[in-house]
């Protein structure tokens, strides 16, 4: 690749996949943009960029990849992450394609699937539309794990600390997909020359159930988890009522249906094996 286009940028870099990506490009040789809500005025080549805010002419200028990671995921009522995060992001993806970058990448979840009943699932859905309508990548990723601890995985961990753990959906399948694993592939999908317009899933093909997850997470603490069966729709309903009233609470009850009723297959093996892309089993 020419080296004076090996520039990207990256929305939501401060997260948990955007920092692990905004490394992984680093590393390659990239020239690296962050594009962050609050940019601070020591940072190297941060930007402002806000879902909430049209894109501004100027911000993907001499960009030649885009990563689009940023989701809010402090919103929980429908028509807030429709407004925020779909119309946003439906926003910064139309003004790319009228920028004429060489390549947009939206990062979506395995939780994206025709049929789930999920808010996050859907939304993301809808964007994954969007993004294939102008021509652009998009990627589901697995359940992200490693030593970052962010994200769903980070949640459970913390879980996992508690003195009895409510062991919800315990024979649910989930995808999974270790954190290296998520950014060599990215940094590979920003190289390749061409990518199929339709969603990837970036994750081992071979499930583990909820139950075994939640184990081994605590095992690799070096505790012995003690897990207690709980119906998912009753820690549901608990959930919700948590987020009525405004409640810590360990992850929201969006998230639980989508760990519940999780996506039935890894979409696309045969092209991300044709594009180079393997990922290992889930291990700690």
């Amino acid at each position: 690749m020419d080296e004076t286009l090996r520039t990207v940028a990256i929305t939501g870099a401060r997260g948990y996949i955007g920092s692990l990506l905004r490394r992984a490009f680093t590393d390659e040789g990239w020239r690296v943009i962050s594009l962050v809500r609050r940019p601070s005025t020591v940072e190297m080549n941060v930007a402002p960029y806000d879902l909430t805010q049209t894109p501004s002419p100027s911000l993907l200028g001499g960009i030649d990849t885009l990563v689009h990671c940023a989701w809010d995921l402090s919103i929980t009522r429908r028509t807030e992450i429709w407004q925020i995060n779909v119309h946003g992001t439906e926003a910064l993806l139309r003004h790319a394609s009228r920028t004429g970058i060489r390549r947009v990448m939206f990062v979506s979840s395995m939780s994206a699937y025709d049929g789930t009943t999920q808010l996050y699932g859907r939304a993301k859905l809808e964007c994954e539309n969007i993004a294939t309508s102008l021509g652009q990548c998009v990627v589901r990723l697995g359940l992200v794990y490693g030593p970052g601890w962010g994200g769903m995985a980070g949640s459970l961990r913390r879980m996992m600390m508690l003195p009895i753990t409510p062991l919800i959906a315990g024979k649910s399948r989930q995808y999974t997909v270790h954190e290296e694993d998520v950014a060599r592939a990215m940094v590979r999908l920003a190289s390749v020359p061409e990518i199929p317009l339709l969603p990837l899933g970036i994750a081992h093909p071979e499930p583990v159930t909820f139950g075994h997850l939640l184990r081994t997470i605590g095992r690799s603490d070096g505790r012995v988890p003690h897990l207690v069966p709980v119906p998912w729709r009753v820690a549901y309903a608990m959930l919700r009522a948590g987020e009525y009233v405004g409640a810590p609470l360990p992850f929201r009850a969006d998230s639980l249906r989508g760990l519940a009723r999780p996506a039935p297959q890894v979409p696309s093996q045969n092209e991300t094996r044709d594009l180079g892309l393997s990922f290992r089993p889930f291990s700690l």
